[in-house]
């Protein structure tokens, strides 16, 4: 059973039981991540490459990788039109974007680029790709989405937290206990953070020789028993993502480093 709307109100997380269990992951899903925090995540002004996307039908998030381009969930750019960018450096619109993947629940390639003219975006705003990441290695998520997984509201504020990349196959997943205590999002205890509605398009930054990285793109989600898992689309290892990133970036003059 579903348990948000379709993917044109811009929902990061669906009912995705049926998939999880196609995969059969172990029962004990949790079994050696981190014991979760008593400390919920919470509002940040920090992470300036980090925006709100917004379009005629709703909002999702996304990570600025360059002076002229946003990095965000396919799924959150399927309509044709306006898109807003919002965030610490103020706000910027535009009507081009381009769509790697279909933006379906089985996308493993959900991800999609909004292109703006040059330097609308600060340097310092700027967050660069990474080029892997593992399973056990420790991500900090971060979005605009709700702080409630069961009545989706609470939207519209940035909030950070972390947790450890508990499996790496199609997605890169978090997993998250569920708790109504730990309903604060980006969700969970700040050691467990998971993704909710308005999440998509956010990112999992992995923090290398000091500095933050865009390692996945958040894309979907659900819960299997006690056990909330958020799905990342993951631009870290997969040549395909990688790929489409680097033919628009060449296409455009995007200036992104490292492709």
């Amino acid at each position: 059973m579903r348990y948000v709307s379709s993917w044109t109100h811009f929902a990061a997380l669906v009912a995705i039981s049926f998939f999880l269990m196609s995969c059969q992951k172990p029962l004990d899903l949790e079994a050696g991540l981190p014991q979760a925090s008593n400390f919920n995540v919470t509002k940040t002004t920090a992470f300036p490459g980090v925006v709100k996307v917004i379009s005629s039908t709703g909002y999702c998030s996304g990570t600025i990788v360059s002076n002229k381009a946003v990095l965000t969930a396919a799924h959150c750019t399927l309509q044709s039109g306006e898109y807003t960018v919002v965030g610490n450096f103020g706000s910027a619109s535009t009507n081009t974007h381009y769509n790697f993947g279909s933006g379906s629940i089985n996308d493993a390639r959900d991800i999609s680029l909004l292109v703006f003219p040059d330097g609308t975006f600060p340097a310092d705003h700027i967050i660069k790709i990474a080029d892997s990441i593992r399973s056990g290695d420790t991500a900090t998520l971060v979005g605009y989405g709700c702080n409630d997984l069961t009545s989706r509201t609470g939207g519209g504020v940035k909030r950070a937290g972390t947790n450890q990349v508990a499996h790496l196959g199609a997605y890169v997943e978090f997993y998250t206990p569920v708790s109504s205590s730990y309903y604060r999002g980006i969700i969970g205890p700040d050691n467990r953070a998971g993704s909710c509605s308005g999440d998509s398009g956010g990112p999992a930054l992995k923090e290398i020789n000091g500095e933050w990285k865009l390692a996945a793109v958040t894309h979907a989600g659900g819960v299997l028993g006690s056990t909330i898992i958020s799905q990342y689309v993951d631009i870290s290892n997969r040549s395909d993502n990688r790929g489409f990133i680097s033919d628009v970036n060449r296409s455009e003059n995007l200036g992104i480093e490292g492709f």
